[in-house]
């Protein structure tokens, strides 16, 4: 399914070409978008793949629990990329937060492409976590699984362009990501991470923080809430709708309202909880002690960003960071919400505050 974001950015369409070097494809459900307009323009493309590898490294990891690697199947995620044909800057990657469908970045990334004049921005949807349904699949991936489909992706990515910088943009979780593929793949490989409204360290001091982990490991109200929504989409679309409207998308734009409620259903919300449990099981350590930010830190390859009134990314975390001399910048603009992709306006402040940092490396 092609959002109506990216509809609106474009005006032909045809399918991708896709370099069987870091996946391949057996079978393609979404579809590219591009246009064939001057070099200047940025190109917005969507695409749907198969990853292979993070199926071999659970077979694999498997083994001595007998389990059969034929039982795993084929994982589909989502590339929402953004490129210039005559970019002259950096490539970058965006590791989005959890619930990590990249659809929602549509507009950040074109504007940060446009910002940078980048030759490339791709956003790297998680495992598990697409906006198209996974029809007969039940896989649930931790926040180790995803950290090796996201380092393997831009490892190969790396492998298979030209000799630009590299920089990784992380939103919340995905910040936390973004500096474990900068310290796997090292500094000759990654320039440098830009995490905004980085979740590094389960927020203590947060009363809805603890409720949400707790919340995360009741699994049967999870699957039941799952399951009802899947039951309203067949039963009763329009008071399915209605619902949505009037909660979970009461404050996005359209754009992102439509990919809510196209991603919303039972498969997409158990990963979104099973993820964010493994999340909140192992950020466990100060961002003050945490050896990826220190990492970062001591070569200033790590600078972060911070919006008001999020418990996420609260701001005595900010200070902790700063005190390790990390680049530390604050959104004045108080409408920017951690969940800032969700609105245009918003996308596009964050996008060109991201392009001044990214500049740094």
């Amino acid at each position: 399914m092609v959002s109506s974001r990216l509809a609106r950015a474009l005006s032909h369409t045809r399918s991708p070409s896709v370099s069987s070097s870091f996946t391949r494809p057996t079978r393609r459900r979404g579809r590219a978008l591009t246009t064939m307009a001057s070099p200047s323009l940025t190109v917005v493309e969507s695409f749907t793949r198969v990853s292979r590898d993070i199926v071999r490294d659970r077979a694999a990891s498997s083994a001595s629990a007998s389990t059969s690697s034929s039982t795993l199947t084929g994982c589909e995620y989502e590339i929402i990329r953004a490129r210039r044909a005559d970019g002259k800057g950096p490539r970058v990657f965006v590791v989005p937060g959890n619930p990590g469908c990249a659809a929602f970045y549509a507009t950040f990334a074109k504007t940060l492409c446009d910002e940078l004049d980048a030759v490339r921005v791709d956003v790297v949807g998680y495992l598990g976590h697409t906006e198209a349904e996974r029809r007969g699949r039940s896989e649930w991936f931790s926040l180790d699984e995803q950290k090796t489909h996201v380092c393997e992706y831009i490892d190969r990515c790396c492998d298979d362009e030209g000799p630009e910088p590299v920089v990784v943009v992380g939103h919340s979780i995905g910040a936390h990501l973004a500096l474990h593929a900068m310290s796997e793949l090292g500094f000759d490989r990654v320039s440098g991470v830009v995490g905004l409204m980085p979740f590094l360290h389960v927020n203590t001091q947060s009363t809805l923080q603890s409720s949400l982990s707790f919340v995360t490991r009741l699994s049967v109200v999870v699957h039941a809430l799952g399951r009802f929504l899947d039951a309203l989409r067949f039963v009763a679309p329009g008071v399915r709708l209605a619902l949505l409207k009037n909660t979970v998308t009461k404050s996005m734009d359209s754009a992102a309202a439509d990919i809510t409620s196209a991603w919303l259903r039972w498969q997409s919300l158990i990963n979104m909880v099973f993820m964010g449990r493994t999340e909140f099981a192992q950020l466990t350590t100060p961002v003050s002690e945490c050896a990826l930010v220190r990492r970062g830190a001591d070569n200033g390859r790590f600078v972060a960003v911070y919006a008001h009134d999020d418990h996420w990314a609260p701001f005595h975390q900010r200070d902790a960071l700063a005190a390790l001399d990390v680049g530390v910048f604050t959104v004045d603009d108080l409408s920017v919400k951690h969940d800032f992709v969700v609105n245009d306006a918003a996308a596009e402040l964050v996008a060109k505050q991201t392009a001044k940092l990214a500049h740094r490396f």
